[in-house]
C-alpha cells in the first residue's frame, strides 16, 4: 500500500469511527455537564476516601515498625483469604462431582 493510500484509508477509518452513532453518543456525553458533574463527584469521593485513610493512620500514631508489622500481617491475611477462596472453589467442584457420580450410580 502506497503512503498516500495508507493515509487516505486511515483517514477514512477514523472518519467512519467518528460518524458511528455510539461514538457520537459517547462524545456528546463526555462533553456534557452531566459527565463533568459525575467526574467531579467521583474525584471528590476519592479525595474524601484518601483523607479518611490518612486520618485513620495518623490518629493511631504508630511507630514505623508497627506500621510495617501491620502491612506484613495484612499481606499475609490477603494470602490466606485467597488460598481459602481457592479451596472453597475446589470444594465446590468436588461436591458437584460427588453429586454427579451419585446420580449416575442411582441411575444404574
Amino acid at each position: 500500500m502506497a503512503g498516500g493510500n495508507f493515509k487516505r484509508s486511515t483517514a477514512e477509518i477514523i472518519a467512519d469511527l467518528l460518524s458511528d452513532a455510539k461514538v457520537k453518543r459517547v462524545r456528546d456525553y463526555v462533553r456534557s455537564e452531566e459527565f463533568k458533574t459525575e467526574r467531579e463527584r467521583i474525584r471528590q469521593n476519592a479525595a474524601d476516601r484518601l483523607k479518611t485513610v490518612r486520618n485513620r493512620y495518623r490518629s493511631r500514631k504508630r511507630t514505623p515498625e508497627a506500621a510495617a508489622r501491620e502491612r506484613a500481617l495484612t499481606l499475609r491475611l490477603a494470602e490466606v483469604e485467597a488460598e481459602a477462596a481457592e479451596l472453597r472453589i475446589r470444594l465446590s467442584e468436588l461436591l458437584e462431582e460427588e453429586e454427579k457420580l451419585r446420580s449416575e450410580l442411582e441411575e444404574l
